[in-house]
């Protein structure tokens, strides 16, 4: 059933990996759940493989969720679709692969968006092509108004942006590095167009200041009705969790809440 359409007035519930709090993170098992429990938008983690396929997995190492070793950067697609993604979460799942990024879109019902967090960190090829090779997948498959481009990595946003502006790019906080930094002034210099901080870290005077220059603003991960009070208290765009179908339900419960000024 998909929970989701009923409600209006109520901020977008973007599922965390797929639905990864009842299916294995960042598979087809995961998304097509998501997309059942009337999810607005999947968000979804990519690298690059050695042969410069993008790949959707969050881990620099495949080790955690495939019980094998060896990094995204050092295997090939051939390599990546050999592993079992699944059976780590449980038996029922068993021979779930590591999608490609061209494989989520693919499946992607008409009017579902899509964030997609950029994994640059390890890889020693410092970004190369990584840029180029989203921006083609996101334009083959026409998803330029439907897709946010986010990361860690500012300098890819930056780069991002500067190749093919019309496609939306997040900046994701990261409290020790951008605890001196403004939403406003990591837009200025990425040309970012959302801001992502954790349920934890983000605060009134972050969404203040990102609502000051028109940024959406997400928090993450918000999977307890304590959590979902926080930041609608905060008056985010969009919660993004592991459990879509629970935030829906606490959603339908809770009266609606103004949001910051």
């Amino acid at each position: 059933m998909r929970v989701g359409r009923r409600m209006r007035n109520r901020p977008l519930v973007v599922a965390h990996r797929g639905a990864s709090g009842s299916a294995p993170e960042n598979t087809m098992a995961a998304f097509r759940r998501a997309i059942q429990q009337g999810a607005d938008m999947i968000e979804l983690d990519v690298r690059m493989t050695k042969d410069f396929h993008i790949v959707v997995h969050h881990d620099r190492s495949v080790k955690r969720t495939t019980g094998r070793p060896g990094y995204v950067w050092d295997l090939t697609l051939q390599q990546i679709r050999l592993l079992d993604a699944g059976s780590w979460f449980h038996s029922r799942f068993a021979g779930e692969q590591i999608p490609t990024l061209r494989q989520v879109l693919e499946m992607m019902p008409e009017g579902l968006m899509v964030n997609i967090e950029v994994k640059t960190d390890g890889d020693p090829r410092k970004r190369l092509a990584f840029e180029e090779v989203c921006i083609l997948i996101i334009m083959e498959k026409k998803f330029e108004d439907r897709a946010i481009v986010s990361s860690f990595d500012h300098k890819f946003l930056t780069r991002m942006h500067n190749l093919f502006p019309a496609i939306k790019t997040g900046a994701l906080y990261m409290p020790v590095r951008d605890m001196r930094k403004s939403p406003s002034s990591i837009a200025r210099s990425t040309g970012a167009g959302a801001f992502i901080c954790s349920c934890t870290q983000l605060s009134e005077k972050l969404v203040r200041d990102a609502r000051s220059r028109k940024m959406m603003t997400a928090a993450y991960v918000v999977n307890t009705i304590e959590q979902l009070k926080r930041v609608l208290e905060l008056g985010v765009d969009a919660v993004i969790t592991d459990y879509p179908v629970r935030i829906f339900r606490a959603l339908e419960r809770l009266a609606p809440v103004k949001k910051a000024p």
